[in-house]
């Protein structure tokens, strides 16, 4: 997405960088273009007011549990890969290479979406559900026992349910990535119920019926409702939203114009700014192709014009944004699998990943400087460079949110609560004529956090600087749209993680 422009004006301006709003526009095209995540199909405008709203919900939903407590771990998942699924049918067609044609509405395709894909969306929304609903037991409409005691002898609707999520899920995965997870899924479910008529000896298995699977994959916290789905709708999903409100907010912008005051004036110097922000950019993001879109929509023009050969510049722009996924505090859902899987505190990650982004983004100098040595391509002019003052009078307090995610991931709480006071310090900065209703919001929770000594003065005096700062730039107020659409932002986001991660255990 194209950076956001605090003060509102008609170019999108860093420095030497300018980018206009149609330009914007453009970049906002190419990443639906490119980003599997954003390219939704074409429906009609009440159908597209209720996606969007929908995904607003469920940002807020996400919000709310980070700073007041995750429901019951089955309803917080069912809840979680429910939208997520339905949402998938609403926004994909069948054939992806459809999903920007023209608008079709017909009986058929009430708001432009086959009657199929309504009917894929209600059975992914009631077999998710369901075992969160039958979790305790059920005597109407049907007669079910707790699920403990189901377990190992799953009843026929568990076995309908469960058999419905497994054929939607494959199906969301398949539009939202493409055919090669289906069919690495498909062939080992092939091979749990055949394995053990394999010619080779080694390969071969003890055979499971239909039903073992079922149980397994649907009833069981090893399957559709394991670990990354735990960890996608209890942390990677809080950050991802972090760095999207914060993106919207300003801190990506500011981002590239400390970029520029560092690297600017050197060899070569919008490649470093490219590197340099692109890096920055990476700890609030775990989008390869925002990065790219955000940070290569300014320097790759400006690679260009001082010199650089386009498909150089290309290539610092990709390997830098690549980079950003591994760039702590932010990283790739994979660094939070980690933590799932090994056992091991987030802060943990952060520390071991900071060497291998170090190192990474120390050799994409390296040879950006020696390319540019070879070409003889110089640094930007004085006048083209903004001063270190300026920059930091106009952007530094974006990034108060980042502060304070850090410290409170490093004061030993939850990553979804560090994610919860970044995204409201976030609000309370961005969007000052919302701090008053922000503080209300958290009110009760700093209050009961105050008397379970949960919280620490620190925590608090970060926050109310950032409620300081928004009530001072209550006339420098972002439009309420723009928080709207980084919550819509980051729930997209989310939908192929989840998906895919849902098949991966």
């Amino acid at each position: 997405m194209a950076t956001n422009d605090p003060a509102g004006s008609n170019d999108k301006s860093v420095g030497a960088f300018t980018l206009t709003e149609e330009e914007a526009a453009r970049i906002e095209e190419l990443e639906a273009q490119y980003d599997p995540e954003m390219n939704f199909r074409t429906v009609a405008p009440w159908l597209r007011t209720a996606i969007t709203w929908s995904l607003v919900l469920l940002g807020l939903y996400h919000f709310y549990t980070a700073g007041f407590g995750i429901p019951r771990e089955q309803w917080h998942k069912g809840i979680h890969l429910a939208a997520v699924l339905a949402l998938i049918f609403m926004s994909f067609s069948v054939l992806r290479r459809n999903d920007r044609a023209a608008l079709n509405v017909s009986p058929f395709r009430p708001g432009g979406v086959p009657w199929y894909d309504w009917g894929l969306a209600l059975a992914a929304l009631a077999a998710a559900l369901y075992v969160p609903m039958t979790f305790t037991g059920m005597s109407w409409p049907l007669q079910l026992e707790e699920m403990n005691f189901r377990i190992g002898s799953p009843t026929t609707s568990d076995l309908v349910f469960g058999t419905i999520l497994i054929i939607v899920a494959l199906e969301a995965v398949r539009r939202a990535m493409g055919w090669v997870l289906p069919i690495v899924v498909i062939c080992f479910i092939a091979y749990a119920i055949f394995g053990y008529l394999s010619p080779i000896q080694v390969l071969i298995i003890p055979p499971a019926t239909w039903g073992n699977l079922v149980n397994h994959l649907y009833l069981t916290t090893e399957g559709l409702y394991g670990v990354p789905v735990k960890v996608i709708s209890s942390i990677v999903f809080h950050f991802v939203l972090f760095g999207v409100v914060a993106q919207k907010m300003g801190l990506g912008q500011f981002f590239i114009e400390l970029a520029q005051v560092v690297a600017g004036r050197l060899s070569g110097g919008p490649a470093k700014v490219s590197v340099l922000s692109s890096s920055l950019f990476g700890t609030i993001s775990g989008s390869s192709i925002a990065n790219t879109v955000t940070t290569g929509s300014l320097t790759i023009p400006a690679m260009k014009r001082i010199g650089y050969p386009p498909h150089f510049a290309g290539a610092v722009e990709a390997a830098s944004s690549t980079g950003g996924q591994i760039t702590p505090p932010i990283m790739g859902a994979a660094a939070f699998l980690m933590v799932e899987f090994l056992e091991i505190q987030y802060t943990t990650i952060i520390l071991a990943a900071a060497t291998p982004a170090l190192m990474h983004y120390i050799a994409v100098l390296a040879m950006v400087h020696f390319e540019a040595k070879r070409l003889g391509i110089k640094g930007l002019s004085r006048e083209e460079v903004p001063r270190i003052l300026d920059v930091l009078k106009r952007g530094i307090h974006t990034a108060i949110p980042l502060v304070i995610l850090v410290y409170v991931l490093f004061a030993g709480y939850t990553p979804y609560l560090a994610a919860f006071w970044g995204i409201t310090s976030a609000i309370a900065i961005g969007w000052p004529r919302m701090a008053a209703g922000a503080a209300l919001l958290v009110a009760p929770f700093i209050y009961f956090d105050l008397i379970q000594l949960k919280l620490d003065p620190v925590t608090l005096s970060l926050f109310a600087a950032a409620l300081g700062i928004g009530v001072l730039r209550w006339s420098k107020q972002l439009k309420w749209n723009s928080l709207k659409d980084a919550f819509a932002m980051g729930s997209k986001y989310a939908l192929l993680l989840v998906s895919s991660l849902a098949l991966s255990r």
